[in-house]
């Protein structure tokens, strides 16, 4: 079978378990089991993450051959999904802090092309973000303990999936006024500076090259909302698993047991989107 075809179908095994945990979630919910419940909302977006964090190549499908050229684009070697066990988010920022130095030397080479100008700044922007990304790293993730900050959390997701279709019809507009051959142009000639040959005798086809950004697109912004939404629930996962490890009453004056139709209905979404 070949690599992507590989790929695809391990990101439908991650999506789809996760669809069967929120299943159980929601079924555990209804019959008042709410530790239980919360649990399997926790594996459920856990996976949903992790099968996002795939298909845009953070995570790997196989361990990866400790090939240089591949650390020296991304900034790190892609993991398997389980070696983020229950700490997705710290995980992933660990990655991103790993990957700035590339991005950084890849904007440094952007900024010698046409595209200097319109560059410059972006790469000012990935400077500043050094700083929040270890403050981000350094910061405890545990319950949240007032069901007004968790509200807040939960509208805040919604808004970000309500704009997802707005933001991608937005980018296909602006794809439309690109010169994509001068594109690729540049981007073969900065492949080309990191060791790797580039074949362009034949034209790509750009119409499969704008849906595969589009889509690529649609899958960051979900797969970064997932993320975010497990600093709110990876906590749960040791709490619900192990009853004695904190002192956490699970009855329906909880927070997350009060907000738990607004965290189903944003996992819920998430995966539907992702499809």
């Amino acid at each position: 079978m070949p690599q992507r075809d590989v790929k695809d179908e391990v990101v439908r095994n991650w999506l789809s378990a996760s669809a069967i945990d929120l299943e159980s979630a929601r079924v555990l919910y209804d019959h008042k089991l709410f530790a239980n419940s919360l649990y399997h909302l926790q594996q459920s977006n856990e996976k949903l993450a992790k099968g996002l964090l795939l298909s845009i190549g953070i995570l790997t499908a196989k361990t990866a051959k400790k090939d240089l050229r591949i650390k020296s684009i991304l900034g790190f070697q892609p993991k398997q999904p389980t070696s983020y066990r229950h700490r997705t988010l710290p995980s992933l920022l660990s990655d991103v802090e790993k990957s700035v130095p590339s991005i950084e030397g890849f904007l440094a080479l952007l900024e010698t092309t046409e595209f200097g100008p319109r560059i410059a700044e972006f790469h000012e922007t990935i400077r500043k973000s050094k700083k929040g990304v270890q403050k981000l790293k350094k910061k405890p993730f545990a319950l949240i303990n007032t069901t007004e900050q968790l509200d807040k959390e939960i509208r805040g997701a919604q808004t970000i999936l309500d704009a997802v279709d707005q933001t991608t019809n937005k980018i296909n507009q602006e794809l439309e006024k690109l010169d994509l051959a001068e594109a690729v142009r540049v981007a073969a000639l900065l492949v080309r500076k990191t060791g790797f040959k580039v074949n362009t005798s034949q034209p790509p086809s750009f119409d499969k090259i704008k849906v595969g950004i589009v889509s690529t697109l649609r899958l960051t912004i979900l797969a970064t909302l997932s993320t975010a939404i497990a600093s709110l629930l990876d906590p749960l996962e040791s709490i619900t698993r192990y009853p004695d490890s904190q002192h956490v009453s699970f009855d329906e004056c909880n927070p997350y047991v009060i907000h738990f139709k607004g965290l189903y209905n944003i996992v819920a979404r998430c995966i539907e989107q992702s499809r």
